[in-house]
């Protein structure tokens, strides 16, 4: 057959239209492009070199997998998944739940200590009558505090009419719950002691007293009753600060220092719970016996004791660790449970500390602020010294614990007595008032109210931040 002569230009748009064929199949070619490689030429041979063939997963088609929808097999292991995936879910929950419920649980703040709750009552008798008794309970008072006659500080344990009242006076309270303070003078001891008499004998014992051979007064001390602080006692002279007859101890002596612990070692054991020393300041003499300085004071003069600076007998070092001794023996006495303060107003707390930096009174007394209180004329007064106040006590990490002592309702200038107690029982540290003193009606603020908002965590384990108004007319504080 004789092929007819075909015009070269319609051939050629042929491929043209074959050209135009789906894309797709033209990269499939491509991508299954095929080589001819030469192989041994004597042979003819040749190999052929497709290249890799790129496998891709498509998955099962919708129509394949819904013929395993109802397959028993797959039922099963679909409602085992579902119930392992749920069944966990609640594990985990319950699990969660139950720690939270059973984890150790944070220590709850402990109390305060029954003498830092308050507040404290004074009584001025060891004998007191059951209706001065009832209304001390009736109060919600933590303690009762009575002061030991000076004079008898060093005969407690010698006289019993006095030693069987303190235990007495312990006992009836101590049926209410109630505990007994002592307030006691252990600054001297006065002539028939028996101390001061082998002093005069024997002079190894004279160093439990500020004593010097002679009539010649060393210096120009004063004494609290305006007298020189000096007597000659048969050429010897003796410091008595306090008075006639009232020979000074020098309590950092050991001497004297065990003297005064057999003191606190009689009255614990007579059930006293809280012991508070009047004039600590005093307990240490500078032995140096330096005159005094002026306090250039234009109220009194050169015979009066508030002249002078008294540098030298008051606020001397060692002070703090001295009363740091005290306060670590009386709480071995009381197995913990007591506990050591003073009972006078302290101007320097900076100096009642030990040198590791710890309180060494459980307690200190600052009176200026219930003075303030009851006469300052102006609440910003009043903020700033509260405020230095706390920024010298606690804040400075001195952390003692303070006694307000009440005045009596005749110093009440600028507030009512209603104020003026609802303010001292609140703010931090423990109310000293006396039995007969004034206080808040029950219509104002009873007893149950205090006891009740004195025993809440806020009160004793919260902060305590003080506010005045712009104008200084008002002072708050927040607890």
């Amino acid at each position: 057959m004789v092929r007819e002569k075909v015009d070269m230009s319609e051939e050629g748009a042929d491929e043209k239209m074959l050209g135009t064929g789906d894309e797709e199949q033209q990269n499939l070619a491509k991508k299954e492009e095929v080589k001819f490689i030469s192989g041994d030429q004597q042979n003819g041979d040749a190999k052929i070199d497709i290249g890799t063939v790129d496998k891709t997963f498509t998955g099962m088609t919708k129509e394949e997998l819904m013929k395993y929808a109802n397959d028993p097999f797959w039922v099963r292991l679909r409602w085992f998944l579902f119930i392992c995936f749920w069944g966990l879910w609640a594990g985990m929950l319950i699990g969660a739940v139950l720690i939270i419920i059973y984890a150790p649980k944070c220590a709850a703040p402990e109390p305060l200590s029954w003498w830092k709750q308050g507040p404290l009552v004074k009584i001025d008798t060891p004998t007191p009558d059951d209706s001065v008794v009832e209304a001390i309970r009736a109060l919600g008072v933590k303690g009762v505090i009575y002061e030991v006659p000076a004079d008898e500080t060093y005969n407690i344990a010698s006289e019993p009419a006095i030693s069987d009242a303190l235990k007495k006076l312990a006992g009836a309270f101590t049926a209410f719950g109630i505990n007994l303070i002592v307030d006691l003078t252990p600054n001297f001891v006065t002539r028939q002691d028996p101390l001061f008499q082998k002093a005069m004998n024997n002079p190894e014992a004279r160093s439990a007293f500020v004593w010097r051979e002679g009539n010649q007064v060393p210096n120009n001390w004063r004494s609290l009753v305006n007298g020189s602080a000096w007597t000659n006692e048969g050429g010897q002279i003796i410091l008595q600060q306090f008075g006639p007859d009232r020979f000074d101890l020098q309590l950092k002596d050991p001497l004297a220092l065990a003297k005064l612990k057999g003191v606190l070692k009689e009255v614990v054991g007579l059930g006293v719970k809280g012991i508070r020393l009047a004039n600590t300041k005093h307990f240490i003499i500078d032995e140096s016996l330096t005159d005094d300085g002026p306090s250039n004071n234009p109220y009194y003069d050169h015979t009066h004791y508030g002249f002078w600076t008294h540098a030298h007998t008051t606020y001397q070092d060692g002070l703090g660790e001295l009363l740091y001794d005290l306060k670590a023996y009386v709480h071995n006495l009381t197995e913990s449970q007591g506990f050591l303060a003073a009972s006078d107003d302290i101007d320097r707390p900076e100096v009642y500390m030990s040198k590791n930096g710890l309180q060494s009174l459980d307690m200190i007394q600052l009176g200026r602020v219930p003075n303030l209180l009851a006469n300052s004329t102006t609440a910003d007064h009043l903020y700033r010294e509260l405020r230095n106040v706390w920024e010298s006590t606690v804040e400075a990490g001195k952390h003692f614990w303070l006694q307000w002592n009440y005045v009596k309702q005749e110093f009440l200038k600028h507030i009512t007595i209603s104020e003026y107690n609802i303010f001292l029982q609140l703010i931090p540290g423990v109310p000293v008032f006396n039995v007969d003193a004034p206080r808040a009606k029950p219509q104002d603020f009873s007893t149950e109210t205090f006891h009740k908002i004195r025993t809440s965590p806020s009160y004793m384990h919260g902060s305590f931040d003080l506010y005045k108004d712009v104008n200084n007319t008002v002072i708050g504080y927040s607890r």
